[in-house]
């Protein structure tokens, strides 16, 4: 049954993210279409809308869509470099827990911050994080990512390995890590390179800091 599963979510993920953007134009375009029959009509009645609770995406969306967002992100690159930091706040950050990540640094270093000290902690995490993915995207002009596989791991969460083209000429592997965070949503709450994942690196670097300058001298030179 597991590798039934495993091999459905792959064949799943391995479909074209074409269906993904004509669904997505689909539901513009009826959006678009009903605000202007609302324009349009003339009468005094009113037409109640039906508002719709729109539930957090499954993983094989999630996962799907964030390998779209980040290809498309990499093809701009190229042509304008410019909008690159922009469209990462945007369009890729919004795929991270950094509050999840933040807080399993800190667990591992059992550290208790204050309410405003661990939002700057998060904060600081996330600029760290989206600085070093500007980077890494703008210092080859032919990236791209390409889905190899997924598998479930313990506690629920999802390892997508994806290759990267670009930097060599036999690519790259990393896994983005999935979980559910608290609001049933699927966002990124790990990345790992060569066996090295990025809450490790940072665990590693604020135990550095913290020994050797204490706790607000490592928030300050994170």
């Amino acid at each position: 049954m597991r590798r039934l599963n495993i091999g459905l979510l792959a064949f799943l993920l391995s479909l074209s993210a074409l269906s993904l953007a004509e669904k997505e134009v689909g539901e513009t375009q009826t959006v678009k279409s009903a605000e202007v029959l609302q324009k349009n009509i003339d009468s005094p009645v009113k037409i109640a809308r039906v508002v719709k609770v729109k539930k957090p995406k499954g993983p094989v969306e999630t996962i799907q869509t964030a390998i779209v967002r980040l290809n498309q992100l990499t093809t701009i690159a190229a042509y304008s470099p410019q909008l690159v930091g922009q469209l990462i706040e945007t369009e890729v950050a919004p795929l991270f827990d950094f509050n999840h990540i933040a807080s399993e640094i800190l667990r591992v270093n059992k550290l208790r911050l204050g309410r405003d000290e661990q939002a700057y902690f998060s904060a600081k995490i996330k600029q760290n994080i989206v600085t070093s993915l500007l980077s890494r995207l703008t210092q080859s002009r032919s990236t791209s990512f390409q889905f190899i596989s997924a598998r479930p791991m313990t506690a629920g969460s999802i390892a997508v390995k994806l290759k990267v083209n670009g930097y060599y000429s036999y690519g790259v592997f990393l896994d983005l890590i999935f979980h559910k965070n608290n609001s049933q949503a699927w966002k990124i709450a790990d990345v790992v390179l060569n066996n090295d994942s990025l809450v490790s690196y940072y665990k590693k670097m604020v135990l550095i800091k913290l020994r050797r300058y204490g706790v607000y001298g490592m928030l300050g030179r994170l």
